[in-house]
């Protein structure tokens, strides 16, 4: 309870010098909480909905597409030792190229629509799971997998009763570090160019010199990277459940 009321404390002292400082300066380089609210407020009655609603549509797409593909290949390579060296090498030469240069190019490829952003987060998404779940793969003791391969497991059966469960914590960390960084590629895209969401809502305010605009897409941005952090909790809590178990 001491710690809450702190926070609560030091929440008000922040917001309090805030409004301050922010009805004192020029508020053509600045802001105040509360016209940061009234500009909330404004938008929400003004399709504020619909730009949340197409970043999370891109972000739950991407996921949908680069999670599974990235688990599958970090499954596959973890156990394929030759494919794991020819195919390696390839994968961290991709993944070292900046998110940041690629968006143009997918915009002009693929318009102006979400599928440009829904393509990179399937390739964050990709790269995060496949590098954690390979991880995960390498680390399983090989001379356990030769004491199930003795008492006759197939591949099968190696697959479900050792390889996945073991792989479990790791792609769920992946998981956990994908969700926020889903909502950075989205955002990179959108702000790149684009009609609609969160990340247009933030460059077009920039653009018009908007200041009360940016801050407040920014405060709807760290809104949903809270929720997106808490949606990723709870994923490893309730899948990783035994792992507290008493």
């Amino acid at each position: 309870m001491a710690v809450a009321g702190w926070r609560v404390a030091l929440c008000a002292a922040v917001f309090g010098a805030w409004e301050w400082y922010g009805q004192a300066v020029d508020a053509t380089w600045f802001s105040a909480p509360s016209l940061i609210a009234a500009r909330l407020v404004q938008w929400a009655g003004d399709g504020l909905a619909g730009h949340v609603a197409v970043t999370l549509g891109e972000m739950a797409t991407g996921l949908a597409v680069g999670v599974p593909l990235g688990t599958a290949l970090g499954l596959f390579l973890g156990r394929a030792p030759v494919a794991s060296v020819i195919l390696r090498p390839i994968i961290f030469a991709l993944y070292s190229v900046p998110l940041v240069t690629l968006a143009p190019l997918f915009i002009f490829w693929f318009g102006l629509g979400m599928l440009p952003k829904i393509i990179l987060v399937a390739i964050v998404t990709f790269f995060l799971l496949f590098f954690t779940t390979f991880a995960g793969v390498q680390t399983i003791d090989r001379d356990l997998v030769s004491s199930f391969r003795l008492m006759g497991a197939t591949d099968g059966e190696l697959f479900r009763k050792l390889i996945a469960p073991a792989c479990t914590a790791w792609i769920i960390s992946g998981l956990r570090l994908a969700l926020p960084y889903s909502l950075i590629a989205a955002t990179v895209g959108e702000m790149l160019l684009a009609r609609e969401g969160l990340g247009y809502l933030l460059m077009y305010a920039s653009q018009q010199i908007d200041m009360t605009g940016m801050f407040a897409a920014l405060v709807v941005l760290m809104i949903a990277g809270v929720a997106v952090g808490e949606l990723a909790n709870l994923a490893e809590r309730r899948l990783l459940r035994w792992r507290t178990s008493p």
